[in-house]
């Protein structure tokens, strides 16, 4: 296999300017002024514009066309008269099924049975997005037949406005539509969903065609586009100025359903091992071995590029939901750990500040037992939940951009209801992120030694934090000493107290039958962005430090080994939860075997997710110091991989504080 077109992509990818905007996009928007009064095809019609404007360069290299030109930017950019919230999974299946011709004309059924002007106007901006997409695919189809790619100008002449007819259109229509999506109309994490399932009958028709060589070159050409739209900064840091910045880009596998398609995909994507896409196998327990072999083979290779989640745990939260069959079966997530409703939602997420909750119910009240302190905490969180779902239903919140009609295409209920998205969607999945979890356990811990069972007041013991362990510096040092978290021992209780409670409390936040509540123990950076504004907590941290992450101890906590920690973590509530993650750091490469015993084992006692990152101290102080010899080197950060070159100081610090195996 000649792999030589791959390389010459990647470095087409790290050649590009981290500086540059989309300058095409920039220039067409730059024209626009706001209008207060908008008619009711006006974004429809701002985006048949544009992709009648942009050119459609196509690369000697190109497996699949699909590019936009980048360049300096000549004013504030990205312009954001224009964008969508992003943040979703396509109903590609469908796309690819009956391409844009069939579902315009499903569209048009469909507002005429509705009968509202809405549903008239729905049909009507569908129309000129459609044919607008087909002008450019058409635009595209003649610059691939003038640059020689015959393979690449059938396809577009043909999708994605009629259905895709082997597994090569099935990716170029894919693709298309994911570019449009992610750098015209602008936004980031725009999901792959279960791409072995729903191209495998595409797949079943390439294979009388091309050999098994081919199709791997086919796929990790594939897999190498997502990296040519969302720069090498981080969603947080050196930000690339496209609206896709650092997009998180998930392509899940499996789910129960492995093939000799999702075979060759793990081999693609070691082929790309790149930071995009994520590779996020969804494994279940009854997996073929050899299926297993394959995945563990590839994560030990890949390393942060991969992770893998329980799919019996998540399948069983999903029907404890009452969701149907086709959803329960299709555990998802759209970048970042988040859950998904498969194909039916785009995400709405709520950071809820748990600990400085927990604070301000600690510092506010006088408490003489533990189930007192819980009960008021277990109100004052569901109180946060439901302040949160009552402002996402705001039509001028943040989630209520009706006006991005693109999105709204690509959701086959909002298709369906002839209504935008949020609106027009028969489930809307709020993820609810509950971080810090260990560094409540432990501060749970602490109270419960030291206070409700009787050794010092409780008004002395707050007092002590208030004022940051000012004088109190020995007892910072005894809490620090009390039993943490993560090493397997009778203490970890409190945390399991702790991550129940977090989860009945948001359960028990009054939502309506559409609205599913999707709690999950993910922090994100808010780890270390909430640490200046919380203050000492029970377990010894001092102010203005860094909370626990994700579901992981405290950093240093976990001192007993990598098979204690995943004992402790086994304890938590995760069959209750939606997603979340574990990141575990190890000081040198993994056997596929010991990670395939770990996870297995971690999984059957009730693990929910595991994603690596393997690195050495030493190298990463080097690439701090001499980050031009280290553009490729990734880690492991949240539920994603990064280029560590890209990541902030304080963030390449974290990443240095973890615990490593």
């Amino acid at each position: 296999m000649d792999l030589s077109r791959i390389e010459a992509l990647k470095e087409k990818v790290f050649a590009q300017s981290n500086t540059h905007c989309f300058i095409e996009r920039e220039r067409y928007l730059a024209a626009f002024s706001p209008e207060e009064d908008k008619p009711f095809d006006y974004y429809p019609k701002m985006l048949a514009g544009m992709l009648d404007y942009v050119s459609t360069p196509v690369e000697p290299e190109d497996h699949f066309a699909g590019r936009v030109v980048e360049g300096p930017p000549e004013g504030n950019a990205p312009n954001r008269i224009f964008y969508a919230k992003g943040h979703l999974t396509p109903d590609y299946p469908r796309l690819l099924q009956y391409g844009y011709r069939g579902i315009l004309e499903k569209i048009k059924e469909n507002a005429a049975k509705i009968g509202t002007k809405e549903a008239e106007n729905y049909a009507k901006n569908a129309e000129i997005c459609i044919n607008a997409i087909r002008r450019f695919a058409l635009r595209y189809a003649e610059a691939a037949k003038q640059a020689g790619k015959e393979r690449i100008a059938e396809a577009l002449s043909r999708v994605p406005f009629e259905p895709a007819y082997d597994l090569f259109s099935a990716l170029q229509s894919v693709w298309f539509m994911h570019m449009i999506a992610s750098c015209y109309v602008g936004y980031r994490d725009y999901g792959f969903g279960y791409m072995d399932e729903y191209l495998y009958p595409y797949y079943l028709i390439e294979k009388e065609k091309s050999t098994p060589d081919e199709i791997r070159e086919m796929l990790a050409g594939f897999f190498i586009k997502p990296n040519e739209i969302c720069g090498r900064g981080t969603h947080n840091y050196k930000q690339k100025p496209v609206l896709c910045q650092a997009s998180k880009q998930y392509v899940l596998l499996d789910g129960g359903r492995a093939n000799e398609l999702t075979e060759l995909m793990l081999e693609a994507a070691e082929i790309n091992s790149m930071a995009q896409p994520e590779i996020t196998v969804i494994l279940a327990q009854n997996a073929p071995d050899a299926f297993k072999k394959k995945v563990f083979s590839a994560m030990a290779a890949m390393t942060d590029k991969l992770q893998i989640y329980n799919y019996d745990l998540l399948r069983g939260f999903l029907q404890s939901k009452g969701l149907p069959r086709e959803i329960v079966d299709h555990p998802a997530f759209t970048a970042c750990c988040t859950g998904d409703i498969y194909l039916h939602s785009c995400r709405e997420e709520f950071y809820l500040p748990t600990v400085q909750t927990f604070c301000k119910v600690l510092f506010e009240g006088k408490f003489s037992s533990k189930e007192a302190l819980l009960a008021a905490y277990s109100t004052a969180i569901t109180q946060e939940a439901e302040a949160y779902i009552v402002e996402s239903r705001d039509p001028g919140s943040d989630w209520a951009r009706m006006a991005y009609v693109l999105d709204s295409l690509l959701l086959s209920s909002c298709n369906e209801r002839c209504q935008y998205a949020p609106y027009g969607l028969k489930y809307r999945g709020k993820n609810i992120f509950l971080p810090g979890l260990a560094t409540l356990g432990d501060s749970l811990c602490a109270l419960d030694t030291l206070v409700f069972q009787g050794e010092m007041d409780y008004s002395e013991f707050i007092e002590i934090l208030k004022k940051d362990f000012e004088g109190n510096e020995l007892f910072s040092s005894r809490l620090a000493a009390l039993p943490k978290f993560g090493n397997d021992l009778a203490a970890d209780r409190y945390t399991a107290e702790m991550a129940d409670l977090l989860v009945t409390a948001v359960e028990n936040a009054a939502h309506r039958p559409e609205e599913i509540l999707l709690p999950s123990f993910y922090s994100l950076q808010r780890d270390n962005e909430w640490a200046s504004e919380i203050p000492a907590t029970p377990d010894g941290r001092r102010a203005g430090t860094p909370i626990s992450e994700n579901q992981s101890p405290v950093y240093g906590a976990d001192q007993q080994g990598i098979t204690a920690l995943l004992n402790s973590l086994a304890k938590m509530p995760f069959g209750r939860t939606a997603a979340g993650g574990l990141n575990l750091t190890f000081s040198a490469a993994i056997k596929p075997e010991i990670l395939r015993a770990l996870a297995e084992t971690y999984f059957q006692k009730g693990g929910l997710h595991m994603g690596i990152t393997v690195l050495d101290h030493a190298t990463l102080r080097e690439a701090m110091a001499h980050p031009e010899k280290y553009r490729s080197l990734t880690v492991r950060l949240y539920g994603f991989s990064e280029y560590f070159i890209a990541l902030p100081e304080w963030q390449q610090q974290a990443v240095l504080n973890r615990t490593v195996y």
